[in-house]
């Protein structure tokens, strides 16, 4: 049996697995890994309702075997419920942070899977809608001071 690390990143900081756990096979390092994610989001959720959990699983010598992501996202579907003002920001500004994270995640997770080269024209799509979501969000943001 291999000894596998899970590091476990929560949206805001690393933690490094220095323990790491004996595995008997990779299916056992992907269930562990899955496993773990659901447990790590209902311990954070205080801090916030929109994240994105990952583990990155090292094998014993160094490199990294396995990757597993979890995203959580929520947010109002009506401005005013019960005629009061959600929590929180406006939908179109939380729709546009959400939007925005996802595009930087699935720019990061191509990179670090090794297929921005072989990639190219869907990494550039990305990072043009990135950008657009980066400019929307600002106009929502300059809207919500100038008023």
């Amino acid at each position: 049996m291999s000894k596998y690390f899970f590091d476990v990143y929560d949206g805001a900081k690393i933690v490094i697995d220095d323990t790491g756990i004996a595995c008997k096979s990779l299916l056992d390092v992907g269930d562990q890994a899955v496993t773990v994610l659901p447990d790590i989001a209902r311990e954070e959720l205080p801090d916030g309702p929109n994240r994105v959990f990952r583990v990155k699983v090292r094998h014993e010598e160094g490199h990294f075997v396995f990757r597993a992501s979890l995203a959580l996202a929520s947010a109002w579907l009506v401005d005013h419920p019960d005629g009061s003002v959600p929590p929180g920001e406006k939908r179109a500004v939380a729709a546009l942070r959400r939007t925005r994270e996802q595009l930087r995640t699935i720019r990061r997770e191509l990179a670090e899977d090794g297929f921005s080269e072989q990639m190219q024209e869907i990494d550039s799509l990305v990072g043009v809608a990135q950008l657009e979501a980066e400019r929307l969000l600002k106009r929502e943001v300059s809207k919500g001071v100038s008023r």
